[in-house]
C-alpha cells in the first residue's frame, strides 16, 4: 500500500489537476485509517471548479468517519446536484426532504436506499441524520447495516465509538475503538479517538502508545510518527534535542514530505539556532527543489534571519509553482508589512484575493491583514468578492461586520453580524457559532446597547447551554468591567462544564485572591497549574497565591520559572522583584528592577519600580 501511495503521490505532483489520482490516493489513505490525510489529499479536488460526484461522495465518507455528519450531508447533497442519475442524487433528494421538514419520508427513503444499494452513500447519510436527531438506537442499527456491507472494515466500530461518546458512554466508546484497532491496527482514526480519550483522562503516556500500535503494524507510517512526537513534545516526554534529532532523521527518510522538516526547523527556531535551521531548510530544497512547502519553509527561515531579498525570492517561487494557491502572495504580504512597505503588501494581498474570491478562509486572511495595515477598503474588496461568490455563506457578512467594527461603525457591524447569524439559521445550522456570537455580543456592548447585549447572551445560552467558550467570554466581559462576583460565577460554570479548563481555574484563583481568600486562591491556582504545567500566566498566579500564604521561597521558584518561560513579559519580572524584596534578597531585586527601569516608558508600571528601588536603598 505504501508503494501505491507513493506512486499516486508522484502522479499528483506531476499533474495536480488529476482528480482520479487524488480520489485513488485519498481512498487508499482512508482505507488505511488516515481520514485526516485523505481529506488533505482530496481538498484541492474539492476546491476545484467542478468536483465530481465521486469526489464529493468520498469527502462525505471521510467527514462522517471524522464525526462531522452535517458536512457529510452537505457533500452528499452537492454530489446529487452533479450527477442526478446516480444513487447519490436520490440520497440528496432524501436529505432535501428532511431539510424541508418532511423528516419521516426522508428517513424512510434513506432506509430503502441503504437496503437496495451495495454502496454506502445512503448509509452514511442515514447514520448522520439519526445521530443529529439523537436517535442513537436507530443510528446503531444503521451502523450494523453498514457493517454487513464490509464486515472487516474498522468503519462500523469507529462509528459505534462516536455514538457511544455522544451518549456519554466512555467505556462503550473505548471498547468500540479498541475493536476498530483490532480489525485495522493501522487505523489512525481509531488511534486518534483513543488518544484523545487518554489525554482527557490525563494519561499522556497511554495516548502515545496508541500511535506506537500503529507504528508496530506500519513502521513507515509518518503520520503516526509525527503524532507520537507531537504528544511527547507537548507533554515533555522527550527532550527537544532528542526530538530534533529524530525529526531530522524522518525528514531525510521522507524528503518529499515537508512535515517532519517543518517540525524540526520550528524547534530549532524556538531555540534560536538559526544557522542549523537554515541549513536544514536549504537541505530540503536541495533534495526536492520544486516542492512548494519546502521552499516556503526556507523562505520563512530566511525572513526570520533578516535575509529579506532571499525570502522574497523564495516566496515568489512558491507563487510561481502554485499559481492557484494564495500562500506565496500571503507570505509576501507579511514580509512587506513587517518591513513597513504597505504598498507592496497591499499589492500582494490583491494578488492573493484574486486567486480565490470565493474562498472563505482566504477572504478571512486578506481581511485580517488588510485591517492590520489600515486598509479597510482592501478588506471590503475581499468581503464583496466572497459575498458575490457565495451569497448564502454567512462568513462574508461576518467579515463585513469585522470591517465595520474596525471603523467603529457599530450599527453597520451589528447589522452584518445579524445577517451572518440569519444565513446560518436558514442553512439549518445546529451547532453553535461561538466566534460570531462573541463578536456580536461584544459589538453590542461597544455600541452602548448593553441591555440588548444581555438579552442576546441570555437567548444564546438558552439555545446553546454547553457553549463553554461563550460562557468564558461573558466571564471576561464581567471581569474587565470590574464585576468580579459575576465573573467568578461565569468561570465556575465553565469549570463545572469542563473540569479540564485550566484558564477558568486560573481566573477563579485570581479573583479569590482579590477577595482576600488565599486558601481558595491557592487551591484553584494549583489546579490550573496541574492541568496545564509551565504556562507563565498560571505560574504567575500560583506565585502570587503562594506569597499570600506566606510561602515566599516557593513563590520565588515558581516566578523564576515564569520569567524563564516568558522573559519578554515585564510584569512577571516585576512580581519576581516584589518577591525578592519581600524575602530580603536585595541583590537579585536590584538586578530585576534595573532591567525594568531600563525599559523606560515601554513599561507602564515604572512608578512601582521606583517605589521598590527606594524600599531597598
Amino acid at each position: 500500500m505504501r508503494q501505491a501511495e507513493a506512486n499516486y503521490g508522484k502522479l499528483i505532483q506531476a499533474s495536480p489537476e488529476a482528480q482520479s489520482a487524488r480520489v485513488a490516493l485519498a481512498q487508499l489513505q482512508l482505507r488505511g485509517g488516515d481520514a485526516e490525510q485523505a481529506m488533505t489529499t482530496l481538498q484541492p479536488a474539492l476546491d476545484g471548479k467542478a468536483p465530481s460526484a465521486e469526489v464529493l461522495a468520498l469527502a462525505a465518507e471521510i467527514r462522517l468517519k471524522q464525526g462531522l455528519g452535517a458536512e457529510a450531508e452537505r457533500f452528499l447533497a452537492r454530489a446529487a446536484e452533479v450527477n442526478p442519475n446516480d444513487v447519490r442524487s436520490r440520497v440528496g433528494l432524501a436529505l432535501g426532504q428532511i431539510q424541508k421538514g418532511q423528516e419521516a419520508a426522508g428517513v424512510a427513503a434513506l432506509r430503502k436506499l441503504s437496503a437496495e444499494d451495495k454502496g454506502t452513500s445512503a448509509d452514511i447519510a442515514l447514520i448522520s441524520v439519526l445521530a443529529r436527531k439523537k436517535d442513537y438506537e436507530a443510528a446503531t442499527q444503521a451502523i450494523a447495516a453498514l457493517e454487513k456491507k464490509d464486515p472487516k472494515s474498522s468503519t462500523a466500530p469507529e462509528l459505534r465509538g462516536r455514538m457511544a461518546l455522544l451518549r456519554g458512554d466512555r467505556a462503550g466508546a473505548r471498547a468500540a475503538f479498541d475493536e476498530a484497532v483490532r480489525r485495522e491496527p493501522t487505523s489512525m482514526t481509531a488511534a486518534n479517538s483513543l488518544s484523545t480519550m487518554d489525554l482527557q483522562d490525563r494519561k499522556a503516556e497511554d495516548a502515545v502508545k496508541r500511535y506506537e500500535v500503529v507504528l508496530k503494524a506500519d513502521p513507515k507510517n509518518l503520520r503516526a510518527e509525527m503524532a507520537t512526537m507531537g504528544l511527547k513534545l507537548a507533554h515533555k516526554l522527550v527532550e527537544k534535542d532528542v526530538a530534533i534529532k529524530r525529526l531530522t532523521e524522518l525528514a531525510r527518510q521522507h524528503p518529499d514530505d515537508p512535515t517532519p522538516r517543518q517540525a524540526a526547523v520550528g524547534l530549532l527556531m524556538e531555540q534560536k539556532d538559526f544557522k542549523t535551521a537554515l541549513s536544514l531548510a536549504q537541505e530540503g530544497v536541495t533534495a526536492s527543489p520544486d516542492n512548494p512547502a519546502l521552499i516556503d519553509l526556507l523562505g520563512q527561515v530566511q525572513a526570520a534571519t533578516g535575509d529579506r531579498q532571499q525570502a522574497i525570492s523564495s516566496f515568489n517561487k512558491v507563487a510561481t509553482l502554485q499559481p492557484r494557491s494564495p500562500l506565496g502572495p500571503l507570505r509576501l504580504a507579511d514580509l512587506h508589512l513587517l518591513a513597513g512597505d504597505k504598498e507592496a503588501a497591499a499589492a500582494a494581498l490583491k494578488r492573493a484575493q484574486a486567486i480565490g474570491p470565493g474562498d472563505g478562509e482566504l477572504a478571512r486572511k486578506v481581511v485580517e491583514k488588510a485591517l492590520q495595515m489600515g486598509r479597510p477598503d482592501l478588506a471590503l474588496v475581499a468581503v464583496k468578492g466572497l459575498q458575490q461568490a457565495q451569497p448564502k455563506f454567512g462568513l462574508g457578512w461576518k467579515l463585513e461586520g469585522d470591517v465595520a467594527r474596525s471603523r467603529r461603525d457599530f450599527p453597520a457591524a451589528v447589522t452584518a453580524y445579524r445577517k451572518a447569524d440569519q444565513l446560518a439559521a436558514e442553512a439549518g445550522a445546529t451547532t453553535a457559532n461561538t466566534e460570531l456570537a462573541i463578536v456580536l455580543h461584544s459589538t453590542l456592548i461597544e455600541s452602548g446597547r448593553k441591555d440588548e447585549a444581555e438579552r442576546y447572551a441570555a437567548a444564546y445560552l438558552a439555545k446553546y447551554k454547553t457553549d463553554e467558550l461563550f460562557q468564558y467570554h461573558l466571564g471576561d466581559v464581567a471581569l474587565n468591567s470590574g464585576r468580579y462576583p459575576e465573573a467568578e460565577q461565569r468561570y465556575q460554570a465553565v469549570l463545572a462544564a469542563n473540569p479540564m479548563n485550566a484558564a477558568a481555574a486560573n481566573n477563579i484563583a485570581w479573583l479569590r485572591l482579590r477577595a482576600g481568600k488565599a486558601d481558595e486562591g491557592l487551591k484553584f491556582a494549583e489546579q490550573a497549574n496541574k492541568l496545564r504545567p509551565n504556562v507563565p500566566p498560571y505560574m504567575d498566579t500560583l506565585a502570587e497565591a503562594l506569597a499570600a500564604k506566606g510561602q515566599n521561597a516557593k513563590a520565588v521558584e515558581v516566578q523564576k520559572e515564569a520569567v524563564k518561560q516568558a522573559p519578554s513579559v515585564p510584569a512577571y519580572r516585576l512580581r519576581l522583584a516584589q518577591l525578592y524584596v519581600a524575602g530580603g534578597n536585595k541583590g537579585d531585586a536590584e538586578a530585576e528592577l534595573k532591567r525594568l527601569a531600563d525599559l523606560g516608558p515601554n513599561f507602564e508600571q515604572q512608578a512601582e519600580v521606583r517605589k521598590l528601588q527606594a524600599a531597598i536603598r
